[in-house]
């Protein structure tokens, strides 16, 4: 779970400077490379969540 926390905590920074990057030079590119970053962390959300969930019904089976 720490890992989780400390994954998202740099990405959730990475995001702030890629906005700052965008807002200091106007180029769409940090735009398309924070949406990327978003559609990764959602996929492993998604992974950790659905992992979770298959341990948690493997413990109690």
């Amino acid at each position: 779970m720490f890992v989780l926390r400390a994954v998202f905590l740099l990405a959730l920074l990475f995001l702030l400077a890629l906005v700052g990057a965008w807002l200091a030079t106007k180029d769409r590119k940090y735009l398309r490379l924070a949406g990327r970053t978003i559609q990764v962390l959602t996929l492993l959300a998604v992974a950790f969540a659905l992992f979770y969930l298959f341990e948690r019904v493997l413990l109690f089976a």
